[in-house]
């Protein structure tokens, strides 16, 4: 049974569902707060507000409370700090309106495991009963694989008149040149579906690497080592055994001669299908420089992790990077990935590698200790300019974790103490944005877009190194805003994590919670959230007039506002992890 909504006819999301009418004014972490962690809650409405107890004393009192105008929102806000509360429930009331406020000792303890386990069911393998319950399925996409070697054609003048500049500028590049003979077809295993669609790209997953890796090695009081899934109790924690089965898919989408394929799909997206229904065979596109240099850099950290619990793999994963890093310096020159015609999954084009390269460089330095890696991570880090970003088209704040926290004073002159001041200084943007927003967002009012989760998360990363390099507690509470706004405290009133949250999202773009016949969504997955700049055509006129952090549509439809994604999960698994190790 097909469960897609287009949002015919349903009320946008700040309204309530059943009256129409507006939103409650008092917005929270729908989960809850951290007893000796600061706790704001958002109000849109003016006037006196009261803190009670469960036993019906006052415990603070908020007087005259004047919201002012968000820019991003269009709304009237107001921060309220309720400073120190032991566990327990509270209510805030006022403007006519009250709101239950829980305070535990591990208020995110569940949603940070459910955010991992949320790539778990992102597997492209079976699901079993036992490990995924209600959203059990078949083993899927277990077909031969071949590399695409499809001769182009000639775009008709009359279509090329019609494809838009940027298309045409990317159709001008030439494709990657295939490698020796073809090889024979083949099964390649595993690896996370990247997001709501089931194709399988080295770029997004190495970075979802990256998070995961990070996490756990900085944070690893803040994941829970039992997740039920197939690997649990076998002596490694299970935020690894997850990352390890997208790195054993990422060990088999390397070419011959050391570069990495871009991706793995079909020719194009399935339909809202469960994935063992989706037959049609995979190809592997050709190879591209930014997915090799990002599954260098993935594979020389995961070296390094995985060494203690199996050096084979630590092994592997070192001589696979190495072998990469070869192909990279042999093939010096620039040239961004495109689809070949006829191909019409994601593409996931970056115009720039030098970030990926130079990320590379720093997990090989910190690795193998070589001083070639170092030469060359100093060479790239001229180039770069986004220290505190960490998607999948710019990486460079990822080779900034490895020099900061991994390398650190041996780094040197460059790749420590020069880098550590343009990363603070970087990430003092981070907090900028959350100064300038009324609800504490750390997502500039031009800059919603698609997948604007990450922007949020990412910029949390950043004020979390911020704060482990100087113990700052304003950069500390700016990035606790972030998971706050990830769980309700926002323009929506509405938590972006499936599963999780009193009012939370229902309709992801996501085929198996599409498909499955399940009226839930699969828990775990957390949402791009509002976009208001790159809209699909029937978007951008039902949300005609909206303000930027309300241009979301609960429906599986919109995928320009409701996709789910691997690497917008893992940002948030590292924000979580770390104010779990707090708590």
């Amino acid at each position: 049974m097909k469960k897609t909504k287009n949002g015919a006819g349903r009320p946008l999301l700040w309204q309530d569902p059943k009256t129409g009418e507006a939103l409650p004014c008092i917005r929270i972490n729908q989960l809850g707060y951290a007893p000796m962690l600061p706790k704001e809650v958002a109000v849109t409405a003016a006037g006196d507000y009261v803190l009670t107890a469960e036993n019906g004393m006052t415990v603070a009192t908020f007087a005259n409370v004047t919201p002012k105008q968000d820019e991003a929102s269009g709304d009237t806000v107001a921060l309220l700090s309720l400073g120190d509360l032991a566990p327990g429930k509270y209510t805030l009331s006022g403007a006519g309106e009250s709101r239950e406020i829980t305070v535990s000792k591990k208020p995110w303890r569940e949603v940070t495991d459910a955010l991992i386990k949320g790539l778990y069911f992102q597997r492209c393998d079976e699901l079993s009963e036992e490990h995924a319950g209600i959203y059990k399925h078949p083993a899927c996409h277990t077909g031969l694989v071949e590399e695409w070697r499809k001769p182009e054609p000639p775009i008709p003048e009359d279509v090329k008149a019609k494809i838009p500049p940027f298309f045409l500028k990317m159709l001008e590049i030439p494709p990657e040149e295939p490698y020796g003979e073809a090889p024979a077809p083949r099964r390649i295993k595993g690896g996370w579906h990247d997001a709501g669609d089931f194709g399988k790209y080295v770029g997004p997953g190495a970075v979802t690497v990256g998070h995961l890796l990070y996490a756990w090695k900085l944070f690893p009081a803040g994941c829970s080592d039992d997740l039920n899934i197939p690997e649990s109790g076998n002596g490694v924690p299970d935020i690894l055994n997850e990352t390890r089965f997208e790195l054993d898919w990422m060990l088999q989408m390397q070419r011959a001669d050391g570069a990495f394929y871009h991706k793995l799909t079909t020719e194009k997206f399935a339909d809202f299908i469960m994935p063992e229904d989706d037959t049609v065979p995979e190809y592997l596109s050709p190879i591209s420089r930014c997915a090799t240099g990002d599954a260098v850099a993935a594979l020389a950290l995961a070296s390094r992790v995985y060494r203690a619990y199996d050096e084979a793999f630590a092994d592997r994963c070192l001589a696979s990077a190495k072998f990469g890093w070869e192909w990279l310096t042999a093939h010096p020159e620039r040239r961004p990935y495109r689809n070949p015609m006829g191909l019409h999954t994601g593409f996931y084009g970056d115009g720039e590698d030098h970030d990926e390269r130079f990320w590379a460089a720093c997990e090989l330095y910190a690795t193998t200790g070589d001083e070639a890696y170092r030469e060359a991570a100093e060479g790239f880090y001229r180039e770069v300019r986004k220290l505190s970003s960490f998607g999948w088209a710019e990486v460079s704040g990822l080779g900034a974790l490895c020099c900061l926290f991994d390398l650190k004073e041996k780094g040197g002159p460059v790749l420590y103490d020069d880098l550590k001041e343009a990363f603070l200084r970087r990430s003092e943007w981070a907090l900028l944005n959350v100064k300038a927003s009324g609800y504490g967002t750390a997502i500039p009012a031009t800059k919603y877009e698609w997948g604007s989760i990450l922007t949020s998360m990412s910029n949390g990363m950043a004020m979390i190194m911020n704060t482990l390099l100087t113990g700052r507690e304003d950069m500390q509470a700016g990035a606790l805003a972030q998971l706050d706004y990830a769980l309700g405290r926002n323009a929506l009133d509405l938590s972006f994590i499936t599963g999780y949250g009193e009012r939370r999202v229902m309709f992801p773009h996501h085929r198996p919670s599409a498909a499955d016949g399940i009226e839930d969504p699969v828990p775990g997955l957390i949402s791009g959230g509002p976009n208001s700049i790159n809209n699909y055509p029937w978007v951008k006129e039902r949300l005609a007039g909206v303000a930027p952090a309300k241009s979301f549509l609960d429906v599986t439809d919109s995928a320009d506002t409701n996709e789910i994604a691997i690497y917008w999960n893992s940002p948030a698994v590292f924000v979580a992890a770390y104010f779990n190790s707090l708590t």
